[in-house]
């Protein structure tokens, strides 16, 4: 179901929070049969899922790897047998633990990634994907000194440019995967929100196709949705359904900006909370190719 836009793959995947403090779907999805019928939905409009039982937004606590996993067994676990093999899972969690409770009952037919907002390329990380060679894994640039410290990620920002932080961390990195010869499985995220100032944010927002230029990973994980950043004025209410409205507008015009920008060919995956606006980047090529020829 990826499509493209110039010379980018771009994917669509739903964002699903069965917690009850996420910002945006908080308590929604606290059963299997609400997660269900959430996925049943949106499942003509996606490329895949990625779903977290913990909330990292700076004003919540963090839980127990335990707690994590009572979440995610009451909700996605009674789906998996039936999982659509054609949709990926990403697995939205830091915690090592549950990572490797959900691997060892995942079905090795569905394509599986694990989304570690950890930013941590440690020991564990190069052992499971070793271990489960069909896994996939996102690196975020999360700068923070240690996995134990994902959720107060925002008491470890740093000072100066975020895109000149970025440069440094996913090269570190990517230097890393490829003496394990595990590159070609990473997907690079630029992480924003995650221990970065609201203009840090803003300035690798307008940075990061150069960044991706002179990174040269062909694959991207973009996750602008609902962020608080985009936010004018940045105490607006995210609940608000008028303020999910303009983020999601500004996310998808960002989106579009950025994908025009990249000259080297990538794949771009859209990690949404609005998966069916997203989509519409799709029509709007058509759109602008019928405009071109009738120009």
């Amino acid at each position: 179901m990826s499509f493209p836009f110039n010379q980018q793959k771009v994917q669509v995947w739903g964002v699903m929070n069965v917690t009850p403090d996420s910002f945006s779907d908080g308590g929604d999805l606290t059963t299997s049969e609400a997660l269900k019928a959430k996925l049943t939905h949106w499942l003509p409009w996606i490329d895949g899922v990625d779903i977290g039982a913990e909330s990292t937004a700076p004003q919540n606590a963090a839980i127990t790897s335990s707690e994590e996993r009572k979440r995610l067994e009451t909700t996605l676990a009674p789906l998996l047998k039936t999982w659509p093999k054609d949709l990926t899972l990403s697995l939205d969690s830091y915690q090592i633990p549950t990572v490797e409770w959900l691997l060892s009952v995942i079905p090795k037919e569905v394509p599986t990634v694990w989304n570690d907002v950890s930013g941590q390329l440690d020991s564990d990380v190069i052992r499971l994907l070793k271990q489960y060679p069909q896994l996939r894994y996102v690196l975020c640039f999360n700068p923070i000194p240690s996995r134990a410290q994902t959720s107060s990620h925002m008491e470890y920002v740093k000072e100066g440019s975020s895109a000149g932080h970025a440069r440094q961390f996913f090269r570190e990195k990517f230097e890393t995967l490829l003496r394990e010869d595990l590159f070609s499985r990473v997907i690079a995220d630029p992480c924003f929100g995650f221990a970065k100032s609201r203009d840090q944010n803003q300035k690798l927002l307008q940075e990061l196709p150069i960044l991706m230029e002179e990174l040269a990973c062909p694959h991207w994980m973009w996750g602008v949705s609902r962020k608080s950043f985009l936010r004018m004025p940045a105490e607006a209410n995210p609940k608000d359904p008028a303020i999910r409205c303009e983020l999601d507008g500004r996310a998808l015009l960002w989106t579009k900006m950025a994908l025009e920008k990249l000259r080297q060919p990538h794949t771009i995956i859209l990690r949404t909370h609005a998966p069916l606006l997203s989509r519409g980047l799709q029509g709007w090529t058509t759109l602008e190719s019928v405009w071109n020829k009738n120009s």
